[in-house]
């Protein structure tokens, strides 16, 4: 599912959820609403999730608006730096992690960005785990799926 939204990005924006064309491209009702692309429901769930309006705070619902539409903005510009739009991240940050040696999941405590490493508590392995790469990583694929599903009519 795919969150489509008039342009101008604001929140009182009308904005519609459905599903994408088989080729990628905006549906039909969206196209007739006059929405756009904006952002798939898994990447605002989890950007809401990970990145909240305040460190450690909800916020709002003007406020969640207002970092969906951030975010969304940020990632179809190419001139941005990461750090701001991820200005919002706490340390320490406790998370799930995969051991690539043994299959198991631990829990890690991240406490700056970079690359550090943790040992896995199943198996004793030490594993390297960089958050920021990762999101990184994540943040380019994105781009790459905006880039492909801004089909119009």
């Amino acid at each position: 599912m795919t969150i489509y939204a008039e342009d101008p990005w604001q929140p009182s924006t009308d904005a519609m959820v459905a599903l994408p064309r088989k080729d990628g491209g905006v549906p039909d009702e969206a196209v007739a609403a006059g929405c756009k692309y904006f952002l798939e429901v898994f990447v605002a769930l989890e950007l809401l999730r990970h990145f909240p309006v305040a460190p450690r705070q909800e916020g709002s619902d003007m406020g969640r608006c207002a970092r969906l539409i951030e975010y969304a903005k940020w990632l179809d510009s190419d001139d941005k730096p990461l750090s701001r739009a991820f200005a919002m991240r706490n340390y320490p940050y406790s998370m799930l992690i995969r051991c690539n040696e043994c299959g198991k999941y631990f829990d890690i405590i991240v406490t700056t960005g970079g690359s550090q490493k943790y040992r896995c508590s199943a198996c004793g392995k030490e594993v390297d785990f960089d958050l920021e790469a990762i999101t990184r990583k994540a943040i380019e694929q994105s781009k790459k799926m905006l880039r492909k599903k801004r089909g119009r009519r």
